[in-house]
């Protein structure tokens, strides 16, 4: 069912490199090393310059911290890449620790049991962020062990190690953006006036791109570059490669009256605040060896950022367009839903040609800016790993039986889209059935829920899993995280999962709906809309709120079990069908629109 090879290089590779690193700890009279997965912007995907944590350990998922000392090493990570991880760190000497999972040691606790009294841990100051290192001062200050962030050991044993990147930096125009940089900088200023803050610190690239009305390519599927930001009540500076930015993004930002300065610039220019600064930042953005530079004297106001908020919530033009971008990004995936289903029996797809052919047809828009993300595409046991990535190597062959899990997006210049659609690929069994009409039932629970103002993730949460929870099912991620526009597909602060966040869901936010159950070795099941926080009713209660959903595409009927669902729920679907139906029939024709015809009836 899949291919094979040999990964003893691999081993023999990874081995070295922590030899190397462990040489360089002693030689700096360090006894641990810390590796985290962010940047100097805390960013949760990075340019390959800071994938050091990748590059040593061979685990590739978006969240991890890895810990080495001279005779050990482990690597923390989430719920969503615990199959992942126990694969990648198999035989690599790197120990797996299950956040959150009875009795395994926070990376603090660890560090605290591992290293000596009086002992020193290193990391790169650029990649930990300042509420980071406060955590681990506290859990390390009763064996006085202190930590140390002023080098970067990587550098001398990562040889080839990627460039920091310089690709153009564009204007985002307003006709997509819907407001100016002048409009959102009055904004801001209105509440840091209300919080009396004389300075705002930016590091958050997602933040910047939005703010500024700019985007770039420095990250894989993320449109943003590299850059800092400080925002005062009468001034604004952008720390970037000046060089880098496009003509008429110059003369935008000359016309907002932004003053540039090189991106290295800006740790010079806070140890330069004046001493009746009240200066904002973001402690669990802002990295280390920037709040070092900050003068002791400086008042530091530490929040979440008002840029993060206002972001959040997408104006008008923001809605409107990314009504369009979901047409056209599901004329995309109807035309490869068809071709899928189509070619299936054949039996000459594998995981790998599949994320081709659906780049492909989302490709042919002249609009597409690439994928939002790469694409999880998962075939049987596969689709039981959350953020399973396919190649060559790995890649399974797609037959005639058991579910197809594809989890995909894309960029366009009015929207990101992030869709997940699980198939029937030929017979299943009466548990891939079950729990795929399981998955849809709380996909339903969440997205007809009503709820009210003031309502945080947490209690949608609730609501998402109940069907699950029912028959002593759960899964290991969140069931909803913020989406931007034209930017990061995982976008804050607004999230729906186990975890508390002091956020309301507000009308304008942009939520995902993605409940799923996954089973070891078997198979995955996974079903995501974009849905868009609306005002639904007020009445003497209060104001209500209800979920629309933005992503137009069908869901595969044929795993269906029609007897464990609901009139309500069947209802739902058949709503939501022919909603699709009716978006997308005027943009297709031929055996593309007979196809969705088809399978959009009612059940």
């Amino acid at each position: 069912m899949h291919k094979t090879s040999d990964n003893s290089e691999k081993y023999h590779d990874r081995a070295q490199k922590l030899n190397d690193l462990r040489t360089a700890m002693a030689q700096h009279g360090l006894d641990a090393w810390i590796i985290s997965s962010a940047d100097a912007h805390n960013s949760e995907y990075v340019a390959q310059h800071w994938e050091g944590r990748a590059w040593l350990s061979g685990f590739t998922g978006s969240a991890g911290t890895v810990v080495i000392t001279q005779d050990k090493a482990s690597l923390w990570t989430d719920g969503r890449y615990f199959i992942q991880g126990a694969e990648q760190l198999a035989d690599s000497g790197i120990a797996l620790m299950k956040e959150g999972q009875p009795g395994v040691p926070s990376m603090a606790d660890w560090l605290a049991d591992e290293v000596p009294t009086g002992g020193c841990v290193g990391f790169d100051g650029a990649t930990l962020s300042l509420t980071g290192i406060r955590s681990l001062q506290d859990k390390l200050a009763d064996k006085a062990i202190t930590l140390e962030g002023s080098h970067d050991l990587l550098n001398g044993i990562w040889h080839d190690r990627p460039p920091l990147p310089a690709a153009p930096v564009f204007l985002h125009p307003v006709e997509y953006a819907g407001k100016s940089l002048g409009e959102k900088l009055a904004e801001v200023r209105v509440l840091l006036g209300q919080r009396k803050v004389t300075e705002l610190l930016i590091t958050t690239l997602d933040d910047i791109a939005w703010l500024f009305n700019l985007r770039g390519s420095d990250i894989e599927c993320n449109p943003v570059f590299l850059a800092y930001a400080l925002v005062s009540a009468d001034a604004i500076m952008l720390f970037v490669n000046q060089q880098r930015i496009e003509p008429d993004a110059l003369a935008a930002l000359a016309e907002a009256g932004v003053e540039l300065a090189g991106y290295d610039d800006i740790a010079d220019r806070l140890a330069s605040l004046s001493d009746d600064a009240h200066l904002m930042i973001n402690p669990a953005n802002t990295n280390y060896r920037l709040a070092s530079a900050i003068p002791s004297s400086v008042t530091l106001i530490e929040d979440r950022l008002p840029t993060t908020d206002l972001k959040a919530i997408k104006n008008s033009t923001e809605v409107a367009q990314m009504q369009v971008c979901h047409r056209r990004d599901g004329v995309a995936m109807v035309r490869f839903m068809r071709w899928l289903e189509g070619n299936i029996p054949a039996g000459e797809l594998d995981e790998v040609n599949i994320d081709l052919q659906l780049l492909a047809f989302r490709s042919e828009s002249e609009l597409f800016r690439g994928v939002s993300f790469p694409s999880i595409i998962g075939y049987a046991g596969h689709g039981a790993i959350c953020h399973y990535r396919a190649d060559e190597d790995s890649a399974y062959t797609i037959g005639t039986k058991s579910l197809l899990l594809v989890d995909s997006g894309g960029q366009y210049p009015d929207g990101t889209t992030d869709i997940t659609r699980t198939f029937a690929c030929g017979e299943l069994t009466d548990e891939e059935k079950r729990d795929y009409t399981l998955v849809l039932k709380g996909h339903i629970a969440l997205a007809s829920a009503r709820f009210k103002e003031g309502t945080r993730g947490i209690q949608l949460d609730a609501i998402t899993r109940q069907p699950l929870w029912r028959e002593g099912i759960d899964f290991n991620h969140g069931t909803g995280h913020g989406v931007g526009y034209f930017l990061n597909v995982h976008e804050g602060p607004q999230s729906i999962s186990a975890r508390w966040f002091d956020v309301t869901l507000k009308p304008g936010m942009l939520i995902t709906n993605e409940p799923g159950i996954y089973r070891d070795g078997k198979h995955g099941v996974r079903l995501e809309n974009i849905m868009l926080v609306a005002e639904d009713v007020e009445n003497e209660f209060g104001k209500f709120l209800k979920l629309v959903p933005l992503t137009l595409a069908p869901f595969d009927t044929r795993p269906l079990l029609k007897e464990l669902m609901s009139e309500g729920e069947i209802q739902w679907l058949n709503d939501y069908h022919a909603e699709v139906r009716q978006a997308l029939s005027p943009l297709l024709s031929g055996e593309d629109l007979q196809w969705l015809e088809r399978v959009t009836q009612s059940l």
